[in-house]
C-alpha cells in the first residue's frame, strides 16, 4: 500500500534518514538506495515522496520511495565511479583468479568460480549501498554480467537475503535462471565444483603445505 510523506531528516554521511508520513507522528526510516529517482547531489530533507512500508526485524522501514515533486531533483547523470568499478570489478576477478592458481595451487576453475562470487559481493554492497540515479548505470550492467559470468549464486544469496534497492522479485527470477544455468554447466564440465568435500580437501592441502610461494614472497 503506497503512503505519501514529508522527509523529516537526512544524514549524508550515514546515508539514511527519516520520513514522516501524512497523518501521523511517528518517522520511519529509510537509507538513500530506496530513493528511487534521487540524483544523489541534493539533500533530500523537506521533500514531498511517495513510498511503501515493510516490516523488518528491527522495525518498519520506508521502501520504493518516489520524490513527488521536480524543484530540486538533480539531473541524471552518470558518476564516475560508476564506470570505475564497471571496469575493475572483471579486473579484479583476473588479478583473484590469478592469485588464487599461483600461490594456493587452486585448480583454475575452482579459483574463478571463488573469485567471480567474491569480487561479485563486493560489487553488490557497492551498488546497493549508492543511491539510484533513475537509470541504470554502468556498475548495476557490470553486476549482472559478473552475475551471468559465475557470480550469479551469491548474488541471489545477498538479494533474497538482504533488503537494498536492488530486491525485485524481477531480478530474482533472473538470478534464479543463472543458478540453475550455472549448476547445470558445472554439473556437466566441472562436477567437483559441486562438492563440498572436494572444497574442504583443497583448503586442508593449502593449510598443510609447510612452504608455499605467498609465505617466502614475505619472508624476503
Amino acid at each position: 500500500m503506497p503512503f505519501t510523506g514529508t522527509i523529516a531528516s537526512h544524514d549524508p554521511s550515514l546515508h539514511t534518514g527519516l520520513v514522516l508520513p501524512d497523518g501521523h507522528e511517528q518517522a520511519i526510516g529509510f537509507t538513500e538506495g530506496d530513493v528511487l529517482n534521487w540524483g544523489g547531489d541534493t539533500l533530500l530533507f523537506g521533500e514531498r515522496v511517495s513510498f511503501e512500508v515493510i516490516q523488518t526485524p528491527t522495525g518498519y522501514v520506508a521502501v520504493r520511495m518516489v520524490l513527488l515533486e521536480t524543484r530540486s531533483r538533480p539531473k541524471l547523470r552518470i558518476r564516475p565511479g560508476n564506470w570505475m568499478a564497471a571496469v575493475v570489478g572483471p579486473l579484479m576477478v583476473v588479478a583473484t583468479t590469478y592469485l588464487a592458481i599461483t600461490f594456493f595451487f587452486m585448480p583454475p576453475v575452482f579459483a574463478y568460480a571463488l573469485s567471480v562470487n567474491f569480487i561479485t559481493l563486493l560489487m553488490f554492497v557497492l551498488v546497493a549501498t549508492t543511491p539510484s540515479t533513475g537509470r541504470r548505470n554502468p556498475a548495476e550492467v557490470a553486476l549482472v554480467l559478473m552475475a551471468l559470468s559465475g557470480g550469479a549464486p551469491i548474488l541471489f544469496a545477498c538479494i533474497l537475503t538482504i533488503h537494498s534497492r536492488l530486491s525485485s522479485e524481477g531480478l530474482l527470477a533472473l538470478l534464479f535462471a543463472f543458478v540453475v544455468m550455472q549448476v547445470i554447466v558445472a554439473q556437466t564440465y566441472a562436477p567437483d565444483i559441486l562438492r563440498w568435500r572436494v572444497w574442504w580437501q583443497h583448503y586442508m592441502s593449502i593449510s598443510a603445505s609447510p612452504k608455499r610461494p605467498l609465505d617466502e614472497l614475505l619472508s624476503r
